[in-house]
């Protein structure tokens, strides 16, 4: 029924090839033409009134508590973000004296914002974007247009990733914002420094609904008939500045994460968005949160199917005008398929609420976790980071580096060779 549903909204704009200059990349995803140096960040925001509660060592609420209360509608099973590590309250100790894990307000982060325009500067280019990534949905945050607008005074492009229950429910938008869904959608497409990174794993109504709920016992944690409302905000945002002549490069669809319960249905998701003059990206789960439940998932079968998956995309791509078989060989294959391929582990970082700095959003453990922006100087992390060696090391990597959290992970050894050559046997005449 979605599918129905979704092909009367979004027309076809794309039966042949794709229109000319037209690429799967959607703006503030990928840096193109970099050369070492930090471009970009990945960053998270949580509204003030949440950080002073938590940072108050009397109180008994902080973000891990409210993790799955407040900061976040949906209760995905797989949410890679969900880190007790990050957001909790619980003392750490440094030289034997405790230290509360104190959480950055708006106006911390954009002094680390600022420090990293600094760095890009004295480099001999410009800082492109920040990608945000929680912790829950941003487009709750009471502040939303202020943390677009503090982007917006810098001449800084942010992606932000949601799963847009608050642009398809005018209860939602009214409650944190004071408008209907439509009205918030017209406001944020109004930004011209936003993209909107829009969460899609699933045609089938009940697989998508329980792929953003879980169960507690008997009841059934997370926004209820969630399919309808996506249906919803996709309606809205196409009939949105977001949107020129039916076609974008301001939202894209990812699936994310692919997994057994998605994988066969994946090629038509792609196939679907990309017709319809919208992007998409899709990769397997992040190792990091709830994501690695997903990664224990992946059996040999679903390894055998990820890499036909990822050749037919590349075929699908050279048959439609998106890419050519020169620029393939030349960038290789990309972690998030068919899209611009992943350069943020060699020119960005990943910045958590609490300060902690990270290679990227798709690992968590100690080899990753580089230090804390409020006990050392952006600049310092950035210059000692593995993430400025790889860049430095092998100039490929600025165009593209694989994963460097998932290889050998969710991309099991030999994955990207077995790709290419699947699609070479698809692509031979």
């Amino acid at each position: 029924m979605s599918k129905q549903n979704l092909e009367k909204i979004l027309p076809l704009k794309f039966p042949g090839k794709v229109a000319k200059g037209w690429k799967n990349s959607v703006k503030g995803w990928y840096v193109e033409n970099a050369t070492s140096g930090l471009y970009t960040l990945d960053i998270e925001h949580i509204a003030d009134s949440v950080v002073k509660q938590h940072n108050d060592p009397n109180s008994e609420e902080n973000v891990a508590s409210k993790y799955r209360k407040d900061l976040c509608p949906h209760k995905c099973p797989f949410c890679f973000n969900e880190e007790n590590e990050v957001y909790s309250q619980e003392k750490t100790y440094s030289k034997g004296k405790k230290k509360l894990n104190q959480m950055m307000t708006l106006k911390d982060t954009m002094k680390v914002i600022d420090q990293a325009i600094d760095i890009a500067r004295s480099e001999g280019h410009e800082f492109n974007s920040v990608k945000f990534l929680g912790p829950g949905e941003l487009t709750i945050n009471p502040q939303l247009f202020d943390v677009i607008e503090e982007y917006q005074k810098r001449n800084i492009h942010l992606g932000i990733f949601t799963k847009g229950a608050v642009l398809g429910r005018d209860e939602f938008a009214q409650k944190y914002h004071g408008m209907t869904a439509k009205e918030l959608t017209d406001k944020l497409a109004s930004y011209e420094n936003i993209s909107l990174i829009f969460s899609f794993q699933s045609f089938d109504d009940t697989k998508q609904d329980s792929m953003v709920t879980t169960k507690e016992g008997d009841v059934l944690q997370g926004i209820q008939n969630y399919s309808e409302i996506r249906e919803k905000a996709i309606e809205n945002l196409l009939n949105s500045e977001f949107y020129k002549d039916g076609i974008t490069d301001r939202i894209c669809m990812i699936n994310a994460p692919i997994m057994p319960e998605n994988i066969d249905e994946s090629f038509e998701i792609y196939k679907f968005f990309t017709e319809r003059g919208t992007q998409v990206i899709m990769t397997p789960s992040m190792v990091s949160g709830k994501g690695c439940v997903q990664v224990q998932k992946q059996d040999e079968e679903f390894n055998n199917k990820l890499v036909d998956l990822y050749a037919r995309i590349y075929a699908y791509n050279v048959e439609k005008g998106i890419q050519t078989e020169e620029q393939i060989e030349r960038e290789g294959i990309a972690s998030y398929v068919g899209a611009a391929p992943c350069n943020q582990a060699s020119i960005g970082l990943y910045v958590r609420a609490n300060g902690l700095v990270q290679m990227c959003p798709g690992r968590f453990d100690e080899e990753t976790i580089f230090a804390n922006v409020q006990d050392k100087p952006l600049k310092e992390i950035w210059d000692q980071s593995p993430n400025k060696r790889r860049g430095f090391d092998d100039p490929h990597n600025l165009i593209n580096n694989r994963c460097p959290a998932k290889d050998g992970r969710a991309f099991t050894e030999g994955f990207y060779e077995k790709v290419m050559q699947r699609y070479k046997e698809l692509t031979k005449k």
